[in-house]
Order: C-alpha cells, then structure tokens, then sequence
C-alpha cells in the first residue's frame, strides 16, 4: 500500500535552512563553492553545475543543491532589504512566510491530486529556491519610489482571479484509485487540509498585497498567479 508522505511545506523550509551535511559512508568529499560563485552562476546554472560536480543527480542531491544555492540567496536578500525602511523590510518578511505558505500547500495539493510520487517533493524544493529568487526583484521594486498605477491594481485583481478560478475547479479532488477504503479518507482528509491551507495563505497575501505599493503588488500576484498556473493547470 502506498502511503502519504509528510507535508511537503514544513520539511522543505528546514531543508534549505538546515547545513549542508554528509554521511561517514559516502566517499565524495562535500561539495563546497563561496556563495559569490554561486549567486553569479544564478538558480539554472548552478543546480547544474552542481550536478556535474558531485555526479549526484538522485532526488536527494537535487535537494541539496536547490537547499545549497537557497542558503546562499537568503543572506544576500536580507543584506539587500537591510537598506530598506523598518516598515518595507517587515513586508519583506511578510512576504516570503506567506508565499512560501501558499507556494508549498500549492504542491500539497497536486501531490494529492497525483497520487503521490518523490517528483514532486523536488518540485516543492526547486520552487522554494525560485521564490527566493523572486524576492531580490520584490526588494528591489519595494526599494523604488512608489507611484500610483492603476494598471498595476488591475493586474493585480487579474492574477488573484486566475488563481480562484484555478482552485475552485470542480475537476480538483484527490487521487484515491485502487486505494484500500481507509487509505481513502486519509488522502481526502490530507487534500482538504492541503486546500485549506493554500486558502489561508492566499488570504493572507490578498492583505498583504493592499499594502504594498501598486507596481511591487502587481510583481507578487504575478509571481503568485505563475506559481498557481505551475501547479494547478501544467501537465506533469
């Protein structure tokens, strides 16, 4: 019998907050590089970068590598938003705990949708690093003279359409085929947690985006809307 695996969203941020660390029994030497390197390398580049370094292609080793540039990205981030006002910088940190929030009960829910499978745990990992990566676009948008647009609200209003729409399809449910009856209310019980986190949070940011600037608010639904599409809509 097939059994669920933990929540993706939890795991994931210990994952890419946690050193990089390896067992006694494994021969290669750990893979090391100055986040300098590897910030000018950028997410794409480096992860495969790192695959032709350590040879580790395995699910683990993806995780590692999304986990190591993660470890660096965060710090630069922080350093950048350090210039920022008291009351920007807590919207960046607003920011990145709700859309990592609802980035990762996104992946819940197409886990759930799928049926399971170890793939998506590398999703979830590869598309925490991107939202991190988002955030220096987001820093650097904060950081810019505000001005009003209300082309940028509409977008806005757009991006948080699309995503209702997508959750409130009526094709969304849990994959329960050729599962034993109490493996069946487990996987629903599992998905309706996962939908209403992905609500919670998305509620949460729907606050959050009234506060930001217009131009800043539009790049966050945007970035919301791409990561919704991604997991919601796209084929595996």
């Amino acid at each position: 019998m097939r059994k669920l695996i933990p929540r993706i969203a939890v795991p994931l941020i210990l994952l890419t907050l946690a050193p990089l660390t390896y067992t006694q029994e494994d021969e290669r030497p750990p893979f090391t590089m100055p986040c300098q390197e590897v910030l000018k390398l950028g997410l794409e580049k480096f992860t495969d970068v790192y695959g032709e370094k350590t040879q580790d292609y395995s699910t683990a080793g993806q995780k590692d590598a999304y986990g190591y540039y993660v470890n660096c990205k965060r710090p630069a981030n922080d350093a950048l938003a350090s210039d920022l006002t008291e009351e920007k910088r807590a919207q960046v940190g607003a920011v990145r705990q709700e859309f990592n929030k609802f980035g990762g009960a996104l992946w819940d829910l197409r886990y759930s949708e799928e049926g399971g499978g170890t793939m998506w745990g590398v999703v979830s990992v590869s598309s925490f690093a991107a939202r991190e990566d988002f955030l220096e676009s987001f820093i650097k948008t904060l950081a810019a003279p505000g001005r009003r647009s209300m082309r940028a609200r509409r977008s806005v209003t757009s991006s948080l359409a699309r995503i209702q729409r997508w959750l409130s399809s009526g094709d969304r449910k849990p994959f329960t085929e050729a599962s034993e009856r109490d493996e069946v209310a487990d996987k629903v019980k599992y998905y309706r947690e996962s939908m209403q986190a992905t609500k919670n949070a998305l509620s949460k940011l729907r606050e959050i985006l009234r506060t930001l600037p217009d131009v800043a608010a539009a790049r966050l639904a945007t970035a919301m809307a791409a990561e919704a599409k991604s997991a919601l809509t796209d084929t595996p």
